[in-house]
């Protein structure tokens, strides 16, 4: 692999290899080479879920034949590749210089065929909504290497439903520049945690458990701006970007972990009733749901070539503003 990917080398040894299946080069044009990986933001209450891809088909916006690249060797169990770990799709996979427009495809699961989720109670097929992403349009320019990753954030888009079983409602993902993305490392003070669950102590998931999360926003985002995760946002409010559990490290110490931000300034905010907030719906103040930390403003650089690991700390000292208690 070469030097331009060096950051992600400690994770992802032994995780895919170069597509077996290069494109056809045309001849007369200077190359390209691309490459794309995917990750999942961290989530809970699934023992897997195993996405299986198709193609990327690259259309030349010039009206010339499109790349189909065959990608049906990869299986991906989405949760062997969060925060800041990823899976490559592609290495270094070599095109005509252009500009294009992608697509990705993956398999919806059929019986014991396609994608599928591992939940305690045994396997189930993954349906998908649509079966393709809409990947937009890239430029690959002459003599360089492109590299981005598809930030699939499964903790929005997937969701199961009681009769129709699980789904993926393809929104919350990311496609990201891997030269100008940057990871968040955060930390929560433990106030934080023991306030939210003392105030909310008749809202825990069954056994008396609390899914504490961090939602990720735009910088300007005011804290009664923030909204829950959903397919719109509610007048007024501003949708998550990115969404992680917050877990008790091995230290007795409280952190999460988002991957594959692009740079920039953002806003954290916490809550721990993430149990009550379901991924295809606003929840209003009958839920119950609220948010109960400001975690303040982070700012993501992408280092000198792209993935520099962020520290952040949310409440206590140095933190990013007083917890906001009650139902919001």
């Amino acid at each position: 692999m070469n030097p331009r990917c060096l950051f992600l080398l400690p994770l992802l040894s032994g995780c895919g290899g170069s597509d077996s299946n290069p494109a056809p080069k045309t001849p007369d044009l200077p190359g390209a080479t691309l490459s794309v990986a995917v990750s999942d933001a961290p989530m809970d209450g699934v023992q897997s879920v195993m996405v299986a891809f198709r193609r990327m088909v690259l259309t030349p916006v010039n009206g010339d034949e499109a790349h189909s690249i065959d990608l049906s060797r990869h299986r991906v169990n989405m949760l062997d590749y969060q925060q800041d770990q990823a899976y490559w799709l592609l290495e270094d996979h070599p095109l005509p210089a252009g500009r294009y427009h992608l697509r990705l495809e993956m398999e919806p699961g059929s019986g014991d065929q396609g994608s599928y989720v591992d939940d305690h109670q045994g396997r189930h097929a993954l349906g998908m909504g649509r079966s393709e992403l809409d990947l937009g349009e890239l430029d690959l320019g002459s003599g360089q290497h492109h590299g981005f990753t598809l930030e699939m954030d499964l903790r929005q888009g997937l969701y199961h439903d009681p009769e129709q079983g699980y789904g993926y409602g393809q929104h919350g993902w990311r496609w990201v520049d891997n030269q100008s993305m940057g990871h968040l490392m955060a930390s929560v003070d433990e106030t934080w945690i023991q306030g939210c669950e003392a105030d909310n102590a008749d809202l825990a998931a069954e056994g008396g458990v609390f899914y504490h999360v961090a939602y990720l926003y735009p910088a300007t985002t005011a804290f009664e701006g923030m909204d829950d995760m959903a397919l719109e946002a509610e007048s007024g409010k501003v949708l998550p970007i990115a969404t992680a559990y917050v877990h008790q490290l091995y230290d007795g110490s409280w952190g999460f972990g988002m991957g594959f931000l692009p740079e920039g300034e953002y806003r954290v905010g916490y809550s721990c009733l993430g149990h009550l907030d379901q991924p295809e719906t606003n929840e209003g103040a009958e839920s119950g749901f609220a948010f109960y930390g400001d975690g303040g403003t982070v700012a993501i650089d992408a280092g000198e070539s792209g993935g520099y690991q962020n520290q952040h700390r949310c409440g206590g000292q140095g933190g990013g503003g007083p917890g906001h208690g009650g139902r919001g």
